[in-house]
């Protein structure tokens, strides 16, 4: 009986490092398992977080807009159905034109184009300076062209623009990837219809099927990008479509300011006082002159006035 146990023993203790080995084995197992889940949970953690900001931002409470007085201005026949989902605006836009004033000039604007004109058919005044004479010429403002178009702008209701698109898939790939997250409705997008993606720039365009998604996403500034587990913040941002039309070029004229020269040798004298007076003179009937709206000399430097439609 004694010799039975003795034996058993032995045959434990010849086993014990195979037995220590065995348990090794398993414990490594329990522990890359155990680093997997982590790593599964710390990206679902993500996803989640990154979902509930999305949530948050849309919770938020939007601002009254104020209303605001419109009035029908013109009837066109559209081109297509698209102007009806976009939104469409144009305005005119005319260049200002410079005129460069040298010392001893002055620029004088009457209120009424009659006094102005009247003053040039006169030509030479004699203005009291200081009980001194001078005598001033009053020509019209040699002025340049400018150039007058319209701009027409239209954001679509059907597209958006995103741009800071991380490089780190082929084009091909990016694309699809582009399509599925947008793609995603708890996301806020939509059906898509086509992708243009520029891999150079980092940028794409999304069109969608339907009209409204636009609105969704646009709601934020940014949306989700996943790629590789990683979540990527890709900015989102309307998508703005501007034509230049009807550009002309026009022979600047100004009817109501009238170019005074002569007046150089008042070099040493206050611009200000010379202003005063030169307005006195020609605010008198007697001198041809009406109410004056502005004046401006130029004695002791040269001066840019500009001149617009």
């Amino acid at each position: 009986m004694a010799s039975g146990e003795e034996n058993k023993k032995q045959v434990l203790e010849e086993d014990w490092p195979f037995v220590e080995l065995m348990k090794d084995a398993q414990n490594q197992v329990l522990i890359e398992e155990t680093v997997k889940k982590n790593i599964e949970l710390k990206t679902e953690i993500q996803k989640l977080e990154a979902e509930l900001q999305e949530a948050t931002r849309d919770a938020q409470i939007n601002e009254d807009i104020p209303e605001t007085k419109m009035k029908f201005m013109s009837l066109e026949k559209p081109e297509n159905y698209s102007q009806f989902l976009n939104i469409s605006c144009s305005f005119q836009v005319s260049s200002q034109i410079p005129y460069e004033l040298q010392k001893g000039e002055a620029l004088i604007t009457f209120e009424e184009e009659e006094v102005a004109q009247n003053v040039i058919k006169m030509g030479k005044h004699l203005v009291d300076i200081m009980d001194i004479g001078v005598e001033v010429k009053a020509k019209p403002v040699p002025l340049k062209s400018g150039v007058r178009f319209q701009v027409h702008v239209e954001v679509s209701k059907m597209k958006i623009r995103v741009t800071e698109i991380p490089d780190e898939l082929p084009e091909s790939q990016m694309r699809d990837k582009l399509e599925l997250s947008f793609y995603r409705s708890r996301n806020g997008g939509g059906e898509v219809e086509c992708v243009e993606y520029d891999k150079q720039t980092g940028s794409a365009v999304i069109t969608f099927v339907e009209a409204g998604v636009t609105d969704k996403i646009l709601k934020k500034k940014d949306y989700p990008l996943y790629i590789n587990q990683d979540c990527h913040r890709v900015v989102v941002s309307p998508y703005i479509e501007t034509h230049l039309k009807k550009f002309q070029v026009f022979s600047g004229i100004s009817k109501r300011t009238v170019l005074l020269t002569g007046l150089e040798d008042l070099h040493l004298m206050d611009e200000e006082t010379v202003e005063d007076l030169v307005n006195v003179h020609f605010q008198r009937k007697k001198n041809g002159g009406g109410e004056v709206d502005m004046i401006k000399c130029s004695l002791h430097q040269p001066y840019v006035a500009y001149f617009q439609e």
